[in-house]
């Protein structure tokens, strides 16, 4: 649309050459995956007003009626029937196109020349610059006196100095100095599981946690039987 918008303006003529943009404009809308109809008609009725409402309906059936692969078309067959320049093309940066008077090849090194523009413009320096601040122009190792493979060793290896700084202090809320203050009050928990018997012992200020099981008892069996068993004597059952 961008090109249509620089060839035409807000609407395309009433020709032969106009019909065909409409044509490409319209099988690319087809292929949208939400209402593709109706988007069909909203472009017929903003680039071709012209064109009447059953004419409009006949149209976006007989696309609607193609197979997928009869309305999709490649980059280079979209440039051919758009009849694009490549001065067209990095005018409006319309790189999903392939102009008809450029190459793949050249395509792909005018890109490549770009992409290398933007990381000059990106590093603040050029090529040559960086290849003569390198170090491997430099030649630190000789002045070491080592060879270059130590010096890059060493280089990797070395740790650097460490800074220590003042520890930020964090405002508490005195709700959280309660709590701790509570934990500093309950009893040091001693373990004595594999401490030594004389020296240093580990000794551990946590509270400890209480159990909310009940301890296991045996339960009591009621009954509805009379504990006075003398009026029901047994019976003895004569041996076989």
């Amino acid at each position: 649309m961008r090109l249509f918008r620089d060839r035409c303006g807000h609407e395309l003529p009433d020709d032969d050459a106009g019909r065909e943009d409409l044509w490409l404009l319209v099988t690319n809308v087809s292929l949208a995956a939400a209402e593709p109809q109706k988007k069909m008609r909203h472009v017929i009725d903003v680039w071709a007003p012209w064109m009447s409402a059953a004419e409009c309906e006949a149209y976006v059936a007989h696309v609607w009626g193609l197979d997928i692969y009869e309305r999709t078309r490649t980059a280079r067959e979209l440039g051919e029937q758009l009849r694009m320049t490549n001065a067209e093309r990095e005018r409006l940066k319309l790189w999903p196109f392939k102009p008809i008077d450029a190459t793949d090849e050249l395509i792909a090194e005018r890109r490549r020349a770009r992409r290398n523009e933007r990381r000059r413009i990106k590093r603040g320096r050029s090529r040559a610059q960086f290849l003569a601040e390198a170090k491997s122009k430099l030649k630190p190792w000789e002045a070491a006196g080592m060879s270059r493979a130590t010096w890059y060793r060493r280089r990797e290896t070395s740790v650097g100095p460490t800074i220590v700084t003042k520890a930020e202090s964090i405002p508490v809320s005195l709700s959280v100095v309660e709590t701790q203050r509570g934990f500093q009050e309950v009893r040091e928990l001693v373990s004595t599981e594999n401490q030594p018997a004389s020296g240093p012992r580990l000794v551990s200020s946590l509270p400890q946690p209480v159990s909310t099981k009940k301890r296991w008892t045996k339960p009591v069996i009621l009954s509805d039987e009379p504990r006075d068993f003398s009026e029901f004597p047994l019976v003895e059952i004569a041996a076989a």
